[in-house]
């Protein structure tokens, strides 16, 4: 993340550069020059466009196309300067195998190359515009198919046994109403879980919807987006809440030592999902294992489980970025994950060993106010505790074994 960082800041300096070097050779042949149009048509107009290219660096540090595309724009920037500057070398070299040389080739060939810049930051400016309104609307049709998908089948099939079994309850409740027996709704129990079921379903769909809704929201800036977040806090709290839900699955937290990163507000959400999906996966009594480690200047989140794993065609999918007919994921949870990850600027990854499974998220930490990093209780403070690792985790009060 730091070399991210330090590469675009080198590449915003060079696109300064390119303005700055003709900008000041150019200024300082104003004081040999009298001709007025000289003046104006030699150096005025190219002081003009050289300093436009200064300027430029300014927005282009602050847009959304930074730092994808600015070594593309510091390209056409160059290019431009490189094209018009040899057009320049060549008309006078020619005039110079004709005749008396200009009177100030190098002015000439300045001039032109901080014109042909202007031209080519222009051209570099739109061109990388383009190229990331196109990425914007292939990840937008990319979540479109997937809520698309999800909408037309998950729902439907849904909806379509909740229809059908209450329908065969309410045939069945009216039939023994009218034979008046007793025992003759015995079986309609079963039917009626699974309504409940499917309904908790359809329950739980919305409810991934609703947060994609806000991760997926009308902006896409990704600098009002993100927070800071205590890593250690979040996986305590879904584990809290997820072992009263779920009193047969063992936990194992993190160590108790704050872990801020930089993302976004619902990455709560998509740790809870993460250790949710380990959870309903993971057989009779699942055992979940959440750890959180630093690794320079970034905080990786960990969760371990001895399910069967996430079916490869699901990872496929998610780590793809859209689905198709034949490739496609189960439900809402993953994607939430994912499309929150990329809004955190942070990195997923899976690892299926045959002994279960592992998901790791790698974010960017936060160093407090005074530029250390987020306080550690103890030892190594750029080394968290691994709880599957180390064993330096602490089970929680929701364990298979606990009284």
């Amino acid at each position: 993340m730091r070399w991210t960082r330090a590469k675009n800041a080198g590449q915003l300096g060079l696109l300064a550069a390119l303005g700055l070097v003709p900008l000041g050779f150019l200024l300082s042949s104003l004081s040999g020059m009298s001709d007025p149009v000289a003046v104006v048509t030699g150096v005025v107009v190219p002081i003009v466009c050289s300093a436009l290219v200064v300027l430029a660096t300014v927005p282009v540090a602050r847009s959304p196309l930074s730092p994808a595309y600015t070594g593309f724009i510091v390209a056409w920037t160059a290019l431009g300067a490189l094209t018009l500057g040899a057009v320049a070398l060549l008309f006078v070299s020619y005039e110079m195998s004709q005749g008396p040389p200009p009177s100030n080739p190098a002015l000439v060939i300045g001039g032109a190359a901080s014109v042909g810049s202007a031209f080519g930051l222009a051209f570099g400016l739109t061109d990388a515009r383009q190229r990331w309104a196109q990425g914007q609307l292939e990840r937008a049709n990319g979540q479109l198919t997937v809520l698309n998908r999800v909408l037309r089948h998950n729902i439907r099939n849904a909806m379509t046994v909740v229809r059908g079994r209450a329908r065969f309850i309410r045939q069945q409740a009216e039939a023994s109403q009218r034979a008046g027996a007793d025992g003759a709704g015995d079986g309609l129990a079963d039917h009626a879980v699974v309504v409940e079921e499917n309904a908790e379903r359809l329950l739980g769909v919305s409810e991934h919807a609703r947060h994609i809704d806000a991760v997926i929201g009308p902006d896409d800036d990704v600098e009002e987006v993100a927070t800071t977040v205590d890593l250690v806090g979040v996986a305590e709290g879904a584990i809290e809440r997820l072992g009263a839900e779920h009193p047969a699955a063992e936990f194992v937290a993190p160590a108790a030592v704050a872990c801020r990163v930089r993302a976004h507000p619902l990455t709560e959400v998509a740790v809870s999902e993460l250790i949710e999906n380990a959870v309903v996966h993971g057989g009779d009594a699942p055992r979940v294992a959440v750890s959180v480690r630093r690794d320079g200047d970034g905080a990786t989140l960990r969760v371990d489980d001895d399910g069967p794993g996430i079916p490869p065609e699901t990872v496929e999918a998610i780590q793809r970025g859209y689905e198709t007919s034949m490739r496609h994921a189960d439900g809402l949870g993953l994607w939430l994950v994912r499309w929150v990850v990329d809004r955190s600027v942070a990195d997923l990854g899976f690892d299926a060993d045959g002994d279960g499974q592992t998901v790791t998220i790698r974010f960017e930490r936060v160093e407090t106010a005074d530029g250390e990093p987020s306080p550690a209780a103890s030892g190594d403070p750029n080394d968290l505790p691994d709880a599957d690792a180390t064993g330096g985790g602490r089970p929680t009060a929701a364990t298979a074994d606990s009284p």
